[in-house]
């Protein structure tokens, strides 16, 4: 099998970004950056945590992928600035929101504190996370989101310290807060506002944009909010606009309307307010789930270059047009710096729903849909199976209504369920794939798909795959040079229906299940789920109690050759409970208070064994 089609199966080349990549041997590797030369196996970095006892279902981190990302946003930039004469620079920030896992934040501090890159808060525990981390003198520390007293009391007490620190007005009371807690302060910290603009973003995410969102002064907001920061001696802290468009804006049309109508704005707002000196675009851009680079949800018809030249491009224009001087540039593109840096190890457990030949001949039954689903049998072929699925459908539902009537057998059922089963798998085999485009036949597919139950919960790992029907890259790890492959669906342990994942990447388009080698009854091979780095840690769902899973840290050194340089233990079944208020002390003194006592010893110590055991344990399952 050639190597592009290995690929294109599960578009590894599109949404890969030359991070992901298939091998020889049917192994998908991993590459510290886009443009290395040199990859480890995925499954080499499972096997050695394994040994390391640290188990799946666990999530792997490449801080070289995040510093990659870094790079390249910011060299987009400074290459479009480069090319159209820009005057200033660019800086970029990372909302913390995005992903909190103290790898990721220390990693963007570190790689990043040359270059001035900055954090972005939107709370006061953000806050104090950031005031721990050592950023450039120039970064910036932009604090976003509704804020309080004390919130703003400690942000002016930083600016006091020497931190750059950028407060955005979200709303007209904010910014009379900003000044009166400041005075208390004895320090006014830099002050941005929050635009409200009337360009909306596109995708999932649009209606948190434009006139109908959440946070930003109109207009007149802006212009009265100018007027008490001069009356009240701050307007000389005025030096930035800021707005977001949303998450995974999808559409460059939009990005472009948007960057001009802001940069129009800011040139306005520069005649009121001399000092204003930046303009922050926010976040937005996207991330290309699905590899089809276009204009959809999980997409974007754009590319990171594109992005960084019309930014730079449209602000520079705007403000030659107006003759003012031009602004540094500031983004705060968090889903893009660490949506690739994590991929979820799932394990399959069992396999539930997998074709077995039964031997009913054995029983003796009476219907005559028996009789006839036989002889479908018996006599399906390229030609008549079409016809022979919809026969037995009928069939089969006339044994159901008989059998809920009284009139078939419990026998006659069950014989008739394996022969309409048979039937489908026969016709499923010798249909050919422009059948499989039509409803019915699709819908066959998705009946006799086998589920591959793995040990981890939707709602902990991936929970925009419930709430916001996100679609996630899913592959195997290995044996992606298999000649053979059959459809099949993933669900989680929890005990929910929704806890299973239905959208999966197709060689041509999103489809209901996923292709998965097919090596008669060998071991499942190991699934990934990728391009999960951004928010997923951070909205987690402890469902069933299921926590948090372990982690693995890797670092790229040369061809086959990395290191695990830290790992993190997930939740225990102690720690989910104490999380809901269930403290483990106490749990253990009121099993005890349970136990029968009148049980032998040995059945006594049996039991509270196991149960500490499990306590102290993980949450997830052991292999089965």
């Amino acid at each position: 099998m050639k190597e592009k089609s290995k690929q294109d199966r599960y578009r590894i080349g599109a949404w890969g970004q030359g991070y992901f990549r298939v091998d020889e041997n049917g192994d998908l590797r991993v590459a510290p950056s886009a443009e290395a030369t040199f990859t480890v196996r995925l499954r080499d970095c499972v096997a050695q945590l394994r040994e390391n006892g640290i188990s799946d279902p666990l999530v792997i981190r490449f801080p070289q992928l995040l510093t990659d990302r870094q790079r390249r946003i910011r060299e987009a930039f400074e290459a479009a600035i480069e090319d159209f004469s820009y005057p200033r620079h660019y800086q970029g920030v990372f909302p913390v929101k995005v992903n909190h896992d103290r790898v990721v934040v220390e990693t963007m501090v570190r790689t990043g504190r040359e270059h001035r890159f900055g954090l972005e808060v939107g709370s006061k525990a953000e806050l104090c996370l950031a005031l721990t981390m050592q950023l450039h003198p120039q970064a910036l520390l932009i604090c976003n989101g509704f804020k309080d007293d004390d919130y703003l009391l400690l942000a002016a007490f930083a600016a006091r310290h020497g931190r750059r620190v950028l407060v955005i007005a979200e709303n007209p009371q904010e910014i009379v807060d900003i000044v009166e807690v400041s005075r208390e302060a004895g320090q006014l910290p830099l002050i941005g506002f929050r635009s409200r603009l009337h360009t909306e973003g596109t995708g999932r995410w649009q209606e948190s944009s434009g006139s109908k969102g959440k946070f930003g002064l109109s207009t007149m907001e802006i212009v009265e909010g100018v007027e008490y920061l001069r009356e009240n001696g701050a307007i000389e802290n005025l030096v930035a606009l800021h707005y977001h468009m949303g998450s995974q804006v999808c559409d460059i049309l939009n990005v472009k309307a948007a960057i001009k109508e802001a940069s129009r704005l800011w040139v306005a707002m520069k005649e009121i307010a001399p000092n204003l000196d930046f303009l922050d675009l926010g976040g937005g851009l996207g991330v290309d789930y699905d590899g089809s680079r276009t204009a959809t949800d999980w997409s974007m018809n754009y590319s990171l270059e594109e992005y960084a030249r019309d930014a730079v491009y449209i602000v520079k224009d705007v403000c030659a047009t107006a003759k003012v001087e031009p602004p540094i540039i500031v983004t705060e593109s968090g889903r893009a710096l660490t949506a690739y840096h994590a991929v979820i190890i799932l394990s399959p457990l069992r396999v539930v729903g997998r074709h077995e030949t039964r031997d009913y001949a054995r029983f003796a039954t009476k219907a005559q849909q028996i009789v006839d689903l036989k002889d479908a049998l018996a006599n399906i072929s390229a030609q008549t199976a079409r016809e022979a699925f919809h026969d037995a459908t009928q069939l089969m539902n006339e044994l159901v209504s008989g059998f809920k009537l009284g009139y078939v057998s419990l026998v006659d059922r069950a014989v008739g369920e394996c022969l309409y089963r048979d039937i489908c798998h026969a016709a499923r085999k010798v249909l050919g794939p422009e059948a499989r485009k039509t409803v019915d036949i699709a819908n066959l597919e998705l009946q006799l798909a086998p589920k591959y139950v793995c040990n981890f919960s939707i709602f902990m790992s991936v929970p925009d795959s419930w709430a916001v029907q996100q679609l996630f890259p899913v592959c195997p790890i290995e044996k992606l040079n298999a000649t053979r492959y059959a459809p099949a669906t993933i669900g989680d342990i929890t005990c929910d229906s929704d806890g299973k994942l239905e959208r999966f990447i197709g060689a041509g388009e999103v489809e209901n299940f996923i292709m998965l080698p097919d090596d008669d009854g060998a071991e499942s091979p190991l699934i990934g789920m990728f391009l999960v780095g951004a928010y997923q840690d951070v909205l987690g769902d402890f469902h069933n109690l299921f926590g948090t899973v372990n982690e693995g840290v890797v670092i790229i050194n040369d061809e086959d050759d990395f290191s695990i340089v830290a790992v993190d233990e997930g939740s225990s079944v102690e720690h989910s409970l104490d999380y809901f208020g269930f403290t483990p002390s106490d749990m253990v003194r009121n099993f005890d208070r349970m136990i029968d006592r009148d049980l032998s010893r040995e059945a006594i110590q049996d039991y509270k064994g196991t149960f500490l055991r499990i306590l102290h344990g993980n949450t997830y399952l052991n292999r089965m």
